[in-house]
């Protein structure tokens, strides 16, 4: 899927990808595992009306996914001090959350940077607190260091266990109802369409871009979009209107130290590390390129430069929710033969908000999806600012060598600007395009347990329905709101 020219980011193009595979996106991301903050939770619980969804009703959930094994520092070679916090974690769950065998070579230069900059040191961020730089949990298994998804930890269980079945290379159309009551889907195979008949309710999981389709396709969504189609309007809710995603900064220097960066391009190096994943499981290839995360609210000067317009509006954001995320990887240029750093400073204060749209009834036929990346004056004045701060970190960690290699050295803040327009990114951490809420909220899609208001029999259970954009990474969020609403749906509600 293609979006539209991304005004906040030069016009440019992306490709919105979304895993086209058993698994969904969790089998093609970064395995990153954080959850938000206590202060995240509770804004969504009071947006819901629904107090279930505060932090402490929603940790046993969260809980409940995972199998948790910690740090293996033998396998790592290092003596390092990795923190976590064992009561935020379950064990014995489907999903593995564990640390890569793989010691990165920049996180000594890193930790010195980050104290540098007055981070304080958290044991990870799964136990509502993210302030600080800490050391990333991943969702991999920790016997083998191989990628851990949905499909692998839920739906193959769920195979051998129940009557679930998979229809392959499969193509939802659209819901059928009766009136308002949803009683089945009509689906597509090979040419053939036919229908699948609902014996308790449809259940609606096709992500962020997908879900919002399916729903209007089938006759819920904005009036004047669906009459755009001649489709049919069944409840006229704003579905796919209140999309949110983080926007994320890449700035490449050349490094001092290894990294993954030369696994593309340096054969000998590649072959060393193939050999160490396959006889100890050990070695970058172990590692999706980093280890140790921060998280800040913008601090001073940065913060002084703000306008009193995005002051304002940063204001709205709980207490302990962070606004910049610094994510940084041992990767660079394609078929790179040396080392190289990225840093990857992404804004969690998201205020601007995306659209998607139909192209055509088809739901064959891919959305017109338009985030909207980068287009609020708010983000725009933080990303001033993190380019700033970047270069006071970047100086401190003694990791660099060189110019940075993306956008160059900048001077005046619209020069910043401009250059942040041209090296910004989607970060694929959509959520809110079917939100959660209460049913007098006119955004709102569907009620706390994923039930689409205005009709019977129908439920959105995936990132869509998040009402909120999450600081920090998405999968975990998305893991906990499926157990939440499984059990809803367990228990009849």
């Amino acid at each position: 899927m293609r979006q539209e020219p991304q005004v906040g980011l030069a016009n440019r193009r992306f490709h919105y990808s979304q895993g086209k595979t058993l698994g969904g996106s969790s089998g093609r991301n970064s395995n990153i595992f954080t959850r938000g903050t206590k202060g995240y939770y509770q804004r969504w619980a009071d947006l819901v009306g629904d107090p279930s969804w505060a932090w402490d009703n929603i940790l046993p959930y969260f809980k409940k996914s995972v199998d948790f094994t910690p740090p293996d520092t033998a396998k790592m070679g290092v003596d390092a001090n990795i923190s976590y916090d064992p009561a935020a974690y379950g064990a014995g769950g489907p999903l593995h959350v564990a640390y890569s065998n793989y010691y990165q070579p920049m996180n000594p230069g890193l930790i010195k940077g980050f104290e540098a900059l007055n981070f304080s040191y958290q044991p990870g961020f799964s136990s509502g607190r993210m302030d600080g730089y800490g050391y990333l949990a991943v969702t991999i298994d920790p016997k083998t260091q191989i990628k851990d998804s949905s499909e692998t930890a839920f739906l193959s269980g769920a195979f051998n266990a129940t009557n679930f079945r998979v229809y392959k290379n499969t193509v939802a159309q659209k819901i059928l109802f009766q009136g308002t009551t949803a009683t089945g889907v009509q689906v597509e195979t090979a040419g053939l369409s036919y229908t699948l008949e609902a014996a308790k309710e449809v259940i609606v999981a096709a992500g962020v871009t997908r879900s919002p389709q399916m729903l209007m396709v089938s006759g819920i969504g904005p009036r004047d979009i669906l009459a755009q189609h001649n489709i049919p309007v069944i409840v006229d809710r704003q579905v796919g209107q209140n999309w949110q995603d983080h926007c994320a900064f890449e700035f490449q220097y050349k490094m001092n130290v290894e990294g993954n960066a030369a696994l593309e391009g340096d054969k000998q190096f590649l072959y060393q590390a193939t050999e160490d994943f396959l006889q100890t499981q050990t070695g970058p290839l172990t590692n999706w390129g980093g280890d140790i995360l921060g998280f800040e609210k913008l601090p001073s000067p940065y913060r002084e430069a703000l306008n009193q317009s995005a002051l304002t509006e940063l204001a709205e954001l709980p207490d302990d929710q962070p606004e910049v995320e610094w994510l940084i990887a041992s990767h660079g240029p394609q078929m790179a033969t040396s080392s190289y750093v990225t840093f990857t400073p992404a804004i969690l204060a998201v205020t601007s908000k995306g659209t998607i749209g139909l192209s055509s009834p088809n739901a064959a036929d891919n959305p017109i999806i338009d985030p909207k990346t980068f287009s609020s004056p708010t983000e725009q004045a933080l990303g001033i600012q993190i380019y700033k701060r970047l270069q006071e970190f970047v100086n401190a960690t003694g990791l660099t060598t060189g110019p940075e290699l993306k956008i160059g050295p900048r001077g005046s803040d619209a020069d910043i600007l401009a250059g942040m327009k041209q090296t910004g990114l989607p970060w694929y951490h959509g959520v809110a395009s079917c939100p959660m809420g209460k049913e007098s909220d006119p955004n709102a899609v569907v009620d706390g347990n994923g039930r689409v208001f205005g009709t019977k029999g129908l439920r959105v259970v995936d990132a869509s329905v998040i009402p909120l954009i999450a600081p920090g990474h998405s999968m975990a969020p998305v893991y906990m709101v499926a157990e939440k609403l499984a059990d809803a749906i367990k228990k009849g509600l």
